[in-house]
């Protein structure tokens, strides 16, 4: 390949960005429109809602999508009489969008130095990263009673933890274990999983509809344990590794680990829920924009890309999830 340095302007063109500073610019005369494929590459959330037909693209800032209130739906009728009253019904929930914003600062000597052609795809690669990255943490962790310091994706949304209502199931450090306790050997980690989806209850009830989410130490303890390597191998021809983070399939549900479910600074355990993959809903608007500052930042001598879109979030059933209590920091 050729080496060319490249100037501000080019790359700027290359984004197809005005070099006029604040200018912002929209999704269809931008980067914005590969960004977005490469979010939804990168966040299994998307992936998941995706899955589950509950990804919506968003035509205005405020839209409703159906929720089943579930009761007895199916009675039995006999000949001549009639039919009781029909119980279950569809509800409606709402889906208004929030702000995510990623900055992202461009030292004048990457537009001096740089001899890499294609740096316009390496940004559209960061700016992905950065975005999924909120996404994960703000669908998952969120909760918005607390404060958790400006900026923190965490407050933008009620996530899946904070809504949780399956009846939590505690972590038991002695089920099925071995005693050499041999990890190996261990039906530690893939026990605790397979019991806890049955707190999910008709939700838990077709397994490739059922998600389970946990951390990388739990991940670990699954890819040394044989019976999970067993269930893997035998789903891997029915559709395994669909999502970012899969690392396998438990009893035919994917199984996702993430960094972000590990025991943080000061915790005790880690996290981990399984849950029906309808469980919740996203709601994209679609209005992701690009602003391009070359003055604000002067004193640094950098350009800065400021990045932003508006999603909306909201969990349908709350019961269908259930959130897995004292999961060991350590595997």
């Amino acid at each position: 390949m050729q080496s060319a340095t490249l100037s501000r302007r080019a790359l700027l063109k290359s984004l197809g960005i005005s070099d006029s500073g604040g200018a912002e610019v929209t999704l269809q005369t931008t980067i914005a429109s590969e960004v977005i494929p490469l979010i939804r590459q990168q966040c299994f959330m998307r992936q998941i809602a995706d899955r589950s037909k509950s990804l919506i693209n968003m035509t205005k800032p405020k839209i409703r999508i159906p929720k089943l209130v579930r009761a007895q739906g199916a009675y039995s009728v006999e000949a001549g009489k009639p039919a009781p009253e029909f119980k279950a019904r569809l509800d409606g929930i709402d889906l208004e969008p929030k702000k995510i914003m990623t900055w992202l600062p461009i030292d004048q000597e990457v537009f001096e130095d740089s001899t890499i052609k294609d740096i316009e795809g390496m940004l559209k690669e960061e700016m992905a990263r950065e975005f999924a990255q909120a996404e994960e943490i703000a669908f998952l962790l969120g909760d918005t009673t607390v404060n958790h310091g400006d900026g923190s994706p965490r407050n933008v949304f009620d996530g899946l933890f904070a809504q949780a209502a399956a009846t939590p199931y505690v972590y038991d450090a002695a089920l099925d274990d071995a005693p050499s306790n041999d990890d190996v050997n261990s039906g530690t980690a893939t026990s605790n999983l397979i019991r806890a989806m049955r707190y999910l209850g008709i939700y838990g009830r077709n397994k490739r509809d059922v998600v389970i989410m946990v951390g990388l130490a739990w991940e670990e303890a699954l890819l040394r344990n044989r019976s999970f390597q067993t269930m893997s191998a035998y789903a891997f021809g029915s559709g395994a590794g669909v999502f970012t983070g899969e690392v396998g399939r438990l009893a035919g549900a994917p199984v996702i680990a993430t960094s972000f479910l590990d025991a943080q600074p000061g915790e005790t355990y880690g996290k981990a829920l399984v849950m029906n993959q309808s469980a919740f809903a996203i709601g994209d608007w679609q209005r992701f924009s690009i602003r391009v500052y070359n003055e604000i930042l002067s004193m640094t001598d950098q350009v800065a890309l400021r990045a932003r879109e508006r999603l909306a979030f909201t969990v349908r059933y709350p019961e269908a999830i259930c959130e897995i209590l004292n999961v060991p920091a350590q595997p």
